[in-house]
């Protein structure tokens, strides 16, 4: 949902219920940046809190296991709600953590990064980093509510917005052609802008009639995958070798690759991967160095869960506005569309 005034909203989220226990996740940021813009809707001990310090690499079993030996230590229950209060790091490792403990505790995502009020929050997806692998573990859970408030943008650094701004452009590349024509001349709105609202509204229409449509990821939801084969793996080799990126970065140079891929496979005019590639590098900058050693990338590749045998699967675009899913490339081919250029 979506409101101007989150404090009063999860005030009256909690007020009906006064014996459940409150507790939060949150990182070391949210704490000194979001917090106060919530603190007292509801009196919430501070050893309620769960504070670990930011960073993709936080989203491992050590920190679930601190959160389930912390809150089950302080008397967490099925009537328990778990707010998890931060961008998609905070969502996943949060919801991961409620989904599990003790078969299920409810939880509320009130995401504070746009990446995570555009994608991570939506859609029930939880999960932490395994044996260096990207949200290798993990189930499908929903929340009871996600709580969306633009206010929490004025919070973020140019990066972190960039990093949300690349999952609204894949949901105008698979779902909204008019949208795309809409945003893709423009550079970013201000952090304080009206504009954020409806863009951010679209995108998660986009992805909740997606989600409604295939909850189990076993067919349309994949479609949400576009950018995301390439992104994750580049993602993983540049975390590996100490250098890495904001995610939405690497999602969107992957969404450059998948383009050119999708105009070999599934008849993208390249007029349009073309245009792809220009907004791309405009926003984001120039295609990483990586991408002329691609052969580093498949092996990551060859762990995505779509994966089956020794194809590896994407989503592809026929056209701006519209996706196909199930299309599977052998490494060779996937090799060639890094090597097409197109601009």
């Amino acid at each position: 949902m979506f409101t101007r005034d989150v404090k009063s909203i999860l005030g009256e989220l909690t007020a009906s219920r006064t014996e459940r226990k409150i507790f939060m996740v949150l990182d070391d940021h949210t704490l000194q940046y979001c917090w106060p813009v919530i603190r007292g809707f509801r009196e919430v001990p501070e050893d309620h809190l769960y504070v670990f310090q930011p960073g993709e690499s936080r989203k491992n079993l050590n920190n679930v296991a601190e959160i389930w030996e912390r809150f089950g230590a302080l008397g967490i229950d099925r009537r328990s709600l778990v707010i998890n209060l931060g961008g998609g790091i905070v969502s996943d490792l949060g919801g991961f953590a409620a989904s599990t403990l003790k078969r299920g505790i409810p939880f509320v995502h009130v995401p504070t990064t746009l990446l995570a009020m555009v994608d991570a929050a939506i859609g029930g997806k939880t999960g932490i980093n395994f044996r260096g692998l990207k949200n290798e573990v993990g189930v499908i859970r929903l929340p009871e509510r996600v709580v969306i408030d633009p206010v929490f943008l004025k919070t973020l650094p140019a990066n972190e917005l960039l990093s949300g701004y690349a999952e609204i452009l894949k949901a105008a590349l698979i779902a909204n052609a008019g949208l795309w024509k809409r945003i893709a001349p423009n550079s970013l709105p201000a952090p304080e802008d009206p504009e954020w609202e409806p863009l951010i509204r679209e995108s998660v229409r986009i992805k909740h009639l997606i989600v409604k449509t295939d909850p189990d990821e076993t067919g349309l939801r994949k479609a949400l995958n576009f950018g995301h084969t390439v992104g994750h793996a580049l993602e993983s080799e540049l975390i590996k070798s100490g250098q890495p990126i904001p995610h939405g970065f690497a999602i969107a140079f992957g969404m450059v690759i998948e383009a050119r891929l999708s105009v070999m496979t599934s008849g993208l005019p390249a007029r349009q991967a073309e245009d792809i590639e220009m907004v791309v590098r405009r926003i984001f900058g120039p295609m990483p160095e990586l991408f002329n050693h691609p052969e580093r990338l498949i092996p990551w590749m060859r762990f995505d869960k779509k994966n089956q045998g020794d194809r590896i699967h994407f989503a592809f675009l026929p056209r701006i506005g519209a996706v196909e899913v199930h299309h599977s490339l052998k490494e060779a081919e996937i090799l060639k569309g890094f090597q097409q250029k197109i601009s």
